[in-house]
């Protein structure tokens, strides 16, 4: 293993966030390189990363994150979403290449046939993937790596659901990966672009992160000889090859369509209480159980919310931060639903277990949730 070649200064600023955040940092996790890079995206400030990377390790805790790399690629939604991670730039600097044909991936299906949560457990997988991949090359060399993101746009059509898609669910991926895998990515590299996407990325661009904006590259016409700059030949796709000229060896499977005969057709019945979130506000849903009980949830929401059960012993508590997270935090849950969010979760202790519903982005939008929560 090579020793991690950090400066002195960010040295002393890896070990301060290290002793602030040892209480949530797992053996797994715990890098110079992985800490760096959550303060490389605050500005390494540290007082601004205690609570995220926090919030972060807690979030790891409840989905077992660190142990996904060793887990199957198995999610149902996995066969409609080809792996992308190829291997090494070997043109921009301990790059990992990752690949998705953006423009024949189904997300629109997908979205009408699994809840918000199903598509982001799946997504999970191989950012975690890629983690594990950049953590593995820092161990091998010393020095900080990163990944290069190929997005292919070719058959990307304009429409209505393109439009739901990149100002709903996209945006709040980015979001996501923003807020969780802080520097992971070092570009967004879009190409095969049809003639409307600079107008729509106009569009959209204020709605992103900045840091994730500033790595968006677009390339033109030419772009199967400019992505030469960024990677090599051998870590994108074939079929991109033109005729003869087979210089991507790359092999990566297509997209697969969802069924719309398996299209959610859900609708809100009278079994369902509504919880009406005033903007800029955030309320809990307060469960008392014992332990062994099951604990059972089925979730719809007409707007954009924020997402999370935590476990106390007072049912007065409104703190999260002073609260156990036993199922994942999501700043940003993306809706209106068209598929509820549905799960059952073992309660380990006796208490109470707080469902945080959270609409503290919105101006003067009022959310509506409709929820059924039992125990087993």
């Amino acid at each position: 293993m090579a020793d991690s070649t950090l400066t002195a200064e960010e040295r002393n600023a890896v070990e301060l966030l290290r002793a602030f955040v040892k209480d949530d940092l797992t053996p797994y996790y715990d890098t110079d390189f992985n800490l760096l890079r959550w303060l490389q995206g605050h500005n390494n400030d540290v007082d601004a990363v205690v609570r995220k990377l926090r919030c972060h390790l807690r979030f790891r805790k409840c989905w077992d994150l660190d142990n996904i790399h060793e887990r199957p690629r198995n999610h149902v939604i996995h066969s409609h979403w080809p792996y992308g991670l190829t291997g090494l730039s070997e043109k921009v600097a301990n790059a990992i290449i990752y690949v998705e044909p953006s423009g024949t991936c189904d997300y629109w299906g997908m979205l009408q046939t699994y809840s918000v949560t199903d598509v982001m457990k799946a997504r999970i997988h191989d950012l975690e993937m890629m983690l594990f991949e950049v953590m593995k090359q820092e161990k091998q060399t010393g020095y900080q790596a990163t990944v290069v993101c190929v997005l292919d746009l070719q058959g990307l059509q304009f429409n209505k659901q393109l439009l739901s898609l990149v100002t709903g669910p996209m945006k709040c991926l980015s979001l996501f990966i923003t807020d969780h895998y802080v520097e992971l990515i070092k570009y967004f590299i879009f190409v095969n672009t049809p003639s409307f996407f600079h107008h729509l990325y106009r569009a959209v661009r204020p709605l992103l992160p900045e840091r994730t904006a500033n790595k968006a590259v677009i390339l033109g016409a030419d772009w199967r000889r400019e992505i030469l700059r960024y990677s090599s030949p051998s870590a994108l796709p074939d079929y991109w090859n033109i005729d003869s000229d087979r210089i991507f060896t790359a092999h990566l499977k297509r997209p697969r369509k969802f069924d719309e005969e398996k299209f959610s057709t859900f609708s809100i019945t009278s079994a369902y209480t509504m919880l009406s979130v005033g903007a800029g506000k955030t309320k809990f849903i307060s469960i008392s159980a014992t332990a062994g009980a099951k604990l059972k949830w089925s979730i719809y929401s007409d707007g954009e919310f924020g997402f999370g059960i935590f476990f106390a012993h007072d049912s007065t508590e409104t703190d999260e931060t002073k609260m156990k997270m036993i199922y994942p935090q999501f700043y940003r849950v993306s809706a209106p639903s068209i598929v509820p969010m549905e799960e059952t979760i073992l309660c380990e202790k006796t208490g109470v277990y707080k469902f945080w519903i959270d609409n503290k982005t919105a101006w003067l939008y009022t959310l509506k949730i409709h929820y059924q929560i039992f125990l087993q």
